[in-house]
């Protein structure tokens, strides 16, 4: 009897050692918080971080209802994304992982929303590593510097040309067959290059313009905001 209750207690000793290890593979996810202010008479700010592994970070903004909320990330891995969540938490207004990097939403309601940047599943379980740039700026609602005229805010007349601008070092602007970040892309412009205006429009949150180049070639949709008024 003692040596059975000796090998019982051997027994459970290794099925703790097991889990014990199988917890360090596998630990649930942390998340560090910060709440986003913005200078004096400034409406945006730029943010930089990094995350690892099950790793996340927070970022509340305080927004009122009827404010827009414009979120644009820039990161060293392609797994790394973004949600942004509403007062309360729930079902996410926006996820990066189906919507890309660029979030351009009217909050429904006041309160903090939080910018949640996170690794997919796959890259953290391999502990991998993302070093990202956040660019937040709440706007509406509120008096605030207006926009430069230059820029495709409009959704009708502009320029009869844009300017490809405000895209990272390395990076390049996709034109989509559609005015979708799911639609198929056409082809890639990079900062500097010119193209034909063919007249914006809002899809959802997100004001797309149809531009072309100038022999009115590879024509699509491109996101406005990376679009300014070409010099003459």
């Amino acid at each position: 009897m003692r040596m059975w209750r000796a090998f019982v207690g051997v027994v459970v000793a290794m099925a703790l050692v097991v889990i014990a290890d199988f917890g360090q593979q596998a630990p649930l996810a942390q998340e560090s918080n910060a709440r986003v202010e913005f200078g004096r008479g400034q409406s945006s700010t730029f943010i930089r971080g990094t995350v690892r592994g099950y790793e996340g970070a927070n970022y509340r903004i305080n927004v009122r209802g009827g404010q827009r909320l414009a979120v644009n990330m820039d990161s060293s891995n392609s797994s790394n994304y973004f949600n942004i969540l509403g007062p309360g938490g729930g079902e996410a207004l926006f996820n990066g992982s189906i919507s890309g990097d660029f979030a351009d939403i009217i909050v429904p309601g006041s309160g903090d929303y939080v910018v949640q940047v996170y690794l997919m599943r796959n890259a953290a379980r391999r502990n991998e590593q993302a070093r990202f740039t956040l660019r937040i700026e709440v706007t509406g609602g509120r008096p605030t510097a207006p926009p430069a005229p230059d820029f495709a805010d409009g959704l009708s007349g502009g320029p009869d040309f844009f300017q490809v601008a405000g895209i990272s070092r390395g990076d390049a602007l996709n034109i989509r067959s559609r005015p979708s970040a799911q639609s198929p892309v056409v082809t890639r412009v990079v900062n500097g290059e010119i193209l034909r205006n063919g007249g914006c429009r809002m899809t959802g949150q997100t004001r797309w313009c149809r531009v072309s180049r100038p022999d009115g070639s590879d024509a699509g949709w491109a996101a406005g905001r990376f679009l300014i008024e070409a010099s003459n």
